[in-house]
């Protein structure tokens, strides 16, 4: 795969999707302040790998079917929509390495609806992890219209996009 060498250009601050203010409440130690620096290399074979590895050991299910809520988002669970795939991804990804500043979470459209994606900053591009496909793309080659994104120095905020 050729390098993505496009990167979302974020704006002011917006809100934070609220899913996310509730699981911040539960995990805060996923949620603060970060030192950002050089961006690190692609490592595509990893992205890949944590994101089929995670396509498949979550079975898509709704929030209200799983927790009786509209939303509720969890880094640890066997069945979840597509916020708890982006966080499983999250920590997967932390746990090989990578800065809690290049891992962020996305709100974005697809086909209308909205879609929580995770995107990977690196010095090649922002590369979209998805649990509609197991193919890790560049940020202009999903078809997603990307609405907003966690803020690379502190992960309980939100950017617009």
């Amino acid at each position: 795969m050729a390098h993505a060498s496009v990167w979302l250009k974020t704006g002011s601050g917006t809100s934070r999707p609220y899913g996310h203010v509730e699981y911040c409440n539960k995990n805060s130690s996923d949620c603060r302040a970060h030192k950002t620096g050089n961006l690190p290399p692609s490592r595509l074979s990893v992205l890949r790998d944590v994101n089929r590895i995670v396509n498949r050991s979550i079975k898509p299910m709704s929030d209200f079917q799983q927790f009786g809520k509209r939303e509720f988002w969890t880094a640890n669970t066997k069945a979840g929509d597509c916020e708890d795939f982006a966080l499983s991804k999250r920590r997967a990804l932390m746990a090989r390495g990578f800065k809690p500043s290049d891992l962020l979470l996305t709100m974005a459209r697809s086909r209308g609806d909205a879609h929580t994606v995770l995107v990977v900053r690196t010095r090649d591009g922002d590369f979209v992890l998805d649990n509609l496909r197991d193919e890790v793309l560049p940020v202009n080659r999903t078809g997603l219209g990307y609405v907003k994104m966690q803020s690379p120095q502190n992960s309980a905020q939100w950017l617009r996009i």
